[in-house]
């Protein structure tokens, strides 16, 4: 049974040994390998208790960082809004060396391999059922700016909107923009002067595309993969939303913004925190890339450009 690439091979008696250790009892008729993800390995089990997903990450091993993907993700639920449900968790399996995380497996097609054979209304159906369930994600508060656990906690928005360029431009070249790195903090920490720093707290998935979105019968059934949310600026979550959905899809905007606004209402101003928004997801996207795949780095370092040509 193969891995990710560049990753050794699992075999299909250490998956059901780490299934073991997570879900005692579980008996499994077999386990399949998927093919998706970037961070994790996975795969399904089918067992007495129905299809179980398995996953180990493969580039974050701390077991924090599941901890805070159960928590961000229940916290979710407690918004209305369709997510996995969690079976088992183990800090570190024996058998696989890692963390484990058992899950529900949610039958259905990612929105994202049914995308192309959508027509116009049902994707205008998609963008106002999406805009719902962000709404409903972005309408549960926090009591802090940070990770749903507690580890890191801000204050206040601005407070976590610095500490986040300023962890970003830490990982970026001098000379990622035409300014130099520091020419775009400069730009950037302007930037988030202008938020209101009365902003509150919302809950914020941080990997919201396609892909992470289940489909069965044409309508939204499953969020996938809150590993990346937390506290945040909501705004945030807009950057990859219009990177991956609505710049090829600009008519659904409006539909999508209309069921968002009524799930929880925007602000005014909130154009600019989009567009803020959008540069911390580019700047976000080019390190990144830069580390793991250094040719889809360009196309946010030109989004880095545009944004620096149209500020202040």
């Amino acid at each position: 049974m193969s891995g990710l690439p560049g990753q050794e091979t699992v075999g299909a008696d250490a998956v059901r040994s780490a299934l073991g250790e997570a879900c005692p009892g579980v008996r499994v008729a077999g386990i399949r390998g998927l093919d998706a993800g970037f961070t994790s390995r996975q795969w399904v089990a089918d067992t007495d208790e129905g299809p179980l997903l398995v996953k180990t990450p493969v580039r974050d091993p701390d077991p924090e960082h599941l901890r805070r993907l159960i928590a961000t993700t229940r916290r979710a639920a407690e918004g209305g809004v369709p997510v996995v449900r969690f079976r088992g968790f183990v800090p570190r399996s024996a058998a696989l060396g890692a963390p484990v995380l058992v899950q529900e497996y949610q039958e259905g097609t990612p929105a994202d391999a049914a995308w192309e054979a959508m027509d116009s209304s049902q994707r205008l159906r998609f963008a106002t059922d999406l805009g719902r369930l962000v709404g409903r994600i972005h309408a549960c508060s926090g009591p802090w700016f940070g990770d749903v656990l507690g580890a890191e906690k801000y204050p206040d928005i601005r407070m976590f909107l610095h500490a986040l360029v300023d962890s970003r431009l830490g990982e970026a070249p001098e000379d990622l923009t035409s300014v130099g790195r520091v020419g775009l903090a400069a730009a950037m920490h302007r930037a988030v002067d202008t938020v209101p720093s009365d902003a509150a707290p919302s809950l914020t998935h941080g990997d919201l595309w396609r892909q992470n979105v289940v489909l069965r019968a044409g309508r939204i059934a499953c969020l996938l993969d809150f590993e990346h949310g937390g506290y945040a600026d909501r705004f945030l979550d807009f950057g990859k939303l219009d990177e991956h959905i609505f710049n090829g899809f600009p008519d659904g905007r409006a539909a999508f913004l209309a069921a968002y606004d009524e799930a929880c209402p925007l602000p005014d101003g909130w154009e600019s925190r989009v567009r803020l928004g959008h540069a911390i997801h580019a700047l976000s996207m080019s390190v990144y890339f830069l580390r793991w795949t250094p040719k889809w780095a360009p196309q946010y370092v030109r989004e880095l450009e545009q944004w620096l040509s149209t500020e202040p």
